[in-house]
C-alpha cells in the first residue's frame, strides 16, 4: 500500500499512541478508542492501516522490537573475535534500552505479552529468530558447541536473562539499589561489561569442561 505523507504520519502517530496505551494496559484491556484519542485520529484509521486492534498491536511489537534488536554485524568478523562481538552486542542493547530511547515502552509491553500471550507473539518470534540464531552462533563459537546445542541455548538465555532483568525490573532495582542510574552512560557500560565478563567466565568453564571430556575420550580409545 503506497501512503502519502499525511497517511504515513497518521500511521506513525497510531503506533506511538498505541505503544503507550498497550504498555500501560496490555493488549486485552487497551481499547482502540483510547488509542485514537491519544493519537488525535478517528477509529476508522486503525482499520485502514492495521485491520484491527490485533494488527495494530502486532505492528507496535514489531516496531519497538526493531529499535531494540542487537546491531547487525558482519558474521565472519564477529566469529573471528567473538568476545569483542559479544561486548559490542550487550553494550548496544543497553544503549538502546536507556530511558528516553525510542520506544522506551517495549519492555513493559513484552512483560504484558509474556504474562498473557496473544497471537502476535508468533510473529514477534519469527522476527527475532534470525538474530537469535546469530547470537547462538556467536556463543557456540565461544564454548565450542553448535548453535542449536542445548548448552549453547542455555548460555544465550542466561545472557539475555541478565539484560532483561535490568530492563524490566527498573522499579524494583531503583528501590533496592537507588544509586544505580541506567540513564548514566558510565553506569550502563559498567553493567554491560559486568554481564559480559561474568558470562565469559562461565562459558570458559564450560568450554574447558568440554575440552577435558574430549581428551578423556581420546585417551580411552588409544
Amino acid at each position: 500500500m503506497v501512503m502519502d505523507q499525511n497517511s504515513a504520519a497518521t500511521r506513525q502517530k497510531l503506533i506511538e499512541a498505541a505503544g503507550h496505551v498497550f504498555s500501560v494496559r496490555g493488549f486485552h484491556d487497551a481499547t482502540v478508542r483510547e488509542i485514537c484519542l491519544r493519537a488525535a485520529t478517528n477509529v476508522a484509521a486503525v482499520n485502514y492501516h492495521f485491520g484491527d486492534k490485533l494488527g495494530l498491536y502486532t505492528e507496535v511489537l514489531k516496531y519497538s522490537l526493531m529499535a531494540h534488536q542487537e546491531p547487525a554485524q558482519n558474521g565472519s568478523v564477529a566469529l573471528s573475535d567473538p568476545q569483542s562481538a559479544l561486548r559490542a552486542l550487550v553494550g548496544e542493547w543497553f544503549e538502546r534500552a536507556r530511558e528516553g530511547g525510542r520506544p522506551n515502552w517495549f519492555p513493559r509491553i513484552m512483560a504484558h505479552e509474556m504474562a498473557q500471550p496473544t497471537p502476535a507473539l508468533d510473529r514477534v518470534a519469527e522476527a527475532i529468530r534470525p538474530n537469535y540464531l546469530r547470537f547462538s552462533t556467536l556463543v557456540g563459537k565461544l564454548i565450542g558447541r553448535a548453535p542449536t546445542d542445548a548448552q549453547t541455548r542455555m548460555c544465550v538465555h542466561s545472557i539475555v536473562g541478565q539484560i532483561v532483568h535490568y530492563m524490566q525490573s527498573r522499579a524494583m532495582i531503583a528501590r533496592l539499589w537507588p544509586e544505580l542510574d541506567l540513564n548514566d552512560a558510565q553506569q550502563r557500560r559498567a553493567i554491560a561489561d559486568h554481564i559480559v565478563s561474568f558470562s565469559l567466565a562461565g562459558m570458559e568453564k564450560l568450554a574447558a569442561k568440554k575440552r577435558c571430556a574430549g581428551h578423556a575420550r581420546r585417551g580411552r580409545t588409544q
